[in-house]
């Protein structure tokens, strides 16, 4: 269990990585170099994409546990990413900033919106995986019931 948790922190440390940097080349790109941000508030939004990252990745482990129904699981997991973002925008420096509360809450929001599609997208995804896998299952043992009645004449 220790090397799952290990593993899944390491790519969600990779993951956090690769969000600060898109996210910087985004600011970059679509607002006009305008990045004027101070030095040191880099490493503070480093670690709050780091924290989310790690977070939003550690919180599929609930997905392991099979007595928990699944609505429920993703329900779980809502909120443990909505946890983790609003830490990693503490870490930040988002939230208590100078635009007031709701800015912060609108991006907050839309975050979690986008969360919410990529989520269900990788669900849909998984699904129309796990169903080819049943059928193909479900093909094979038809092939071995008709081998078996055919060896047994």
């Amino acid at each position: 269990m220790y090397r799952i948790v290990l593993r899944k922190a390491i790519k969600g440390l990779f993951y956090g990585c690769v969000i600060f940097v898109a996210a910087l080349v985004f600011i970059d790109i679509c607002l006009d170099n305008s990045l004027s941000v101070l030095p040191h508030q880099y490493t503070r939004i480093a670690l709050g994409a780091i924290a989310v990252g790690v977070g939003f990745v550690c919180s599929s482990l609930i997905y392991d546990e099979d007595r928990i129904p699944f609505v429920v699981r993703g329900l779980i997991q809502l909120v443990i990413c909505a946890g983790v973002l609003l830490i990693g925008y503490f870490i930040s420096g988002g939230i208590p900033d100078g635009t007031g509360f709701g800015v912060g809450a609108i991006y907050f929001l839309v975050e979690m919106g986008f969360g919410v599609i990529l989520w269900l997208g990788n669900f849909i995804c998984f699904l129309r995986e796990a169903r080819v896998i049943k059928r193909r299952l479900e093909e094979r043992n038809e092939m071995k019931g008709e081998a078996l009645e055919f060896q047994a004449e």
